[in-house]
């Protein structure tokens, strides 16, 4: 074993020292030295120092975590067991994200849950593809998760969760006209950020460019994921030309811009956006730069604060290490993990109300604004 490297100080190359010094220890010394499983030792040992970062999106994963997390990250609509990119860290698996209305969101498990017990069997001593193989199985059957909830950094809640498994076909958007009074209002639901988002949406702007809109009720709630350059493309929709939708800075690489687009077939548009405290990552660009650059509307709470995007270098073995690479910033230049984004009308969803008669009070209020 080789740890010598170039690390930031000699007590870390002391530290790095210390494995070796263990090992010949144990090579002299221990009972059963040849039963020792070193590759996993050592396995285990990244895995732990990758951890300690405090950032929950930057994650050391052996080669068959790796396998697992790149199936779920292959670009499907149709899915079929719960749907959550899910990572190993220490002793739990962590929510990374959610498909908004697939069995998981349903359930009402959250991003950054951990989950502890898979079918009340602890997930610790498993590989996440095994955790993860328990948790998939065919649609109209059920898993049972305990979930560690974190509040505070020294407090937390244990829930136990039923997911009924199903099958899902999740569009990434849709849209509807809604009658306001004597107006036409454009709902767009937006549910993920892929490739073919922004194709979906160009498809339908021809049939409403000269409909005599009155205004666009934007929904983000409940998103999470996107990619990053389509989330530019959606917003250059009703951004003036080449105003600034995003701006991204990295630590060895210089910083970008990434401005609108040519479209901009909504010009002085009214727009109102619903976001709320799951809206994160690629929705916080759009619904941010909306804010600042289209002067949209933002209506309920304020978001969740994910502005870092990672990457995934691979090694030779297969493992791979997912890290944070860079922080993105709106217009405004503001850091969102100071401020976060915050809402112009403040609304609390009426939860009761959705489940007995289906009124979700956050979109009538969206289209009280355009009476």
């Amino acid at each position: 074993m080789n740890w010598k490297n170039d690390f930031s100080s000699d007590n870390s190359v002391k530290k790095y020292d210390r494995f070796e010094e263990i090992d010949q220890v144990l090579k002299k010394q221990y009972y059963d030295y040849s039963g020792i499983n070193h590759d996993d030792m050592i396995e285990n040992a990244v895995k732990a120092y990758v951890d300690w970062i405090w950032d929950p999106y930057t994650v050391y994963m052996d080669a068959d975590t790796n396998s697992g997390f790149m199936w779920d990250l292959e670009w499907e609509t149709n899915f079929e067991w719960i749907w959550a990119v899910v990572s190993k860290k220490d002793y739990y698996i962590l929510i990374e994200e959610l498909i908004k209305d697939a069995p998981a969101y349903k359930a009402w498990i959250l991003p950054l849950d951990r989950i502890i017990k898979v079918d009340w069997e602890f997930v610790k001593d498993e590989t996440l593809d095994e955790s993860v193989s328990r948790m998939r199985w065919p649609k109209w059957t059920s898993v049972n998760v305990t979930v560690e909830r974190v509040k505070t950094w020294d407090d937390s809640d244990i829930l136990d969760i039923t997911i009924n498994r199903d099958s899902v076909s999740v569009p990434s958007l849709t849209t509807d006209i809604l009658a306001v009074w004597t107006k036409k209002i454009w709902y767009i639901e937006m549910s993920m950020i892929w490739e073919e988002t922004d194709n979906i949406l160009k498809k339908e702007i021809p049939n409403l460019v000269d409909a005599k809109l009155d205004g666009i009720i934007i929904d983000v709630r409940w998103n999470w994921w996107g990619l990053m350059n389509i989330a530019v493309e959606l917003a250059s929709h009703f951004i003036p030309k080449w105003k600034l939708v995003v701006q991204s800075k990295y630590s060895w690489f210089p910083d970008e811009i990434y401005n609108s687009k040519w479209y901009w077939e909504f010009e002085w548009m009214k727009l109102v956006v619903l976001v709320d405290g799951l809206t994160a990552s690629a929705w916080e660009i759009i619904a941010l730069a909306l804010q600042e650059q289209a002067n949209a509307t933002l209506l309920w709470t304020t978001t969740f604060g994910k502005w870092t995007i990672q990457t995934l270098h691979e090694f030779d073995d297969w493992s791979s290490l997912k890290y944070t690479i860079w922080k993105w910033f709106p217009p405004s230049g503001i850091s969102i993990d100071q401020v976060w984004i915050s809402p112009d009308i403040v609304v609390a969803f009426d939860m009761d109300g959705y489940i007995s008669n289906e009124t979700d009070n956050q979109l009538e209020e969206a289209k009280n604004l355009f009476k």
